[in-house]
């Protein structure tokens, strides 16, 4: 039996030396994954997931851009069945998303521009909320958010986000300027149906 002892000596030996962490030892042998392996593996999934619905919306919002009045197409919901079917898919994606990685921000920032585009304007609000408070500097969250303040009727809280847009130098500030525009011309001119 020398030779077994020889080994558990070696085997301790070389386990004193190798600079392996702990939790990398207490998973040899075994198929559980440390934390941190298992935080990068949802991470992953995260953003497969989130492809998947970014995929949907693109779909969904090239569906409405055929179907859409060009005047309604910014900031209201979308009015064909074929695009607010993608836009539920991609709602259910960007869900999935923020439940396997709740600090992507980019799936928040999507999920209320789906929600926006559904007429969900309550939900759509709470996803930029979120997206905002994870990366405040966010442009695109904030000209979403102030579309969706303008599909609200709300034109200060568009002109907010239109003001720090401007404040922080984004080109998304001109497409919130273009929607805030086309909202207050919806004093002179009505609206297609």
């Amino acid at each position: 039996m020398p030779i077994r002892l020889n080994r558990a000596i070696t085997m301790a030996v070389a386990i004193s030396l190798s600079p392996v962490s702990v939790s990398n030892l207490m998973a040899f042998g075994s198929k559980e994954k440390s934390p941190e392996e298992q935080a990068s593996d949802s991470r992953k999934h995260a953003v497969v997931v989130y492809n998947s619905g970014v995929k949907h919306m693109e779909a969904a919002r090239a569906i409405g851009r055929q179907t859409d009045s060009l005047f309604a197409y910014n900031y209201r919901a979308t009015t064909d069945v074929r695009a607010k079917k993608e836009f539920e898919k991609a709602v259910s994606d960007f869900k999935k998303a923020t439940a396997l990685d709740p600090d992507l921000a980019e799936a928040y920032n999507n999920l209320g521009y789906s929600y926006r585009k559904l007429g969900q304007l309550n939900e759509s609000l709470d996803a930029y909320a979120k997206a905002i408070t994870l990366n405040n500097n966010f442009a695109q969250a904030h000209e979403y958010r102030g579309e969706t303040y303008l599909a609200m009727g709300d034109l200060a809280k568009a002109q907010e986000d239109l003001s720090f847009l401007n404040q922080i130098k984004s080109p998304y500030a001109d497409t919130l300027a273009r929607s805030i525009e086309a909202f207050q011309l919806q004093k002179f001119v009505k609206p297609e149906k």
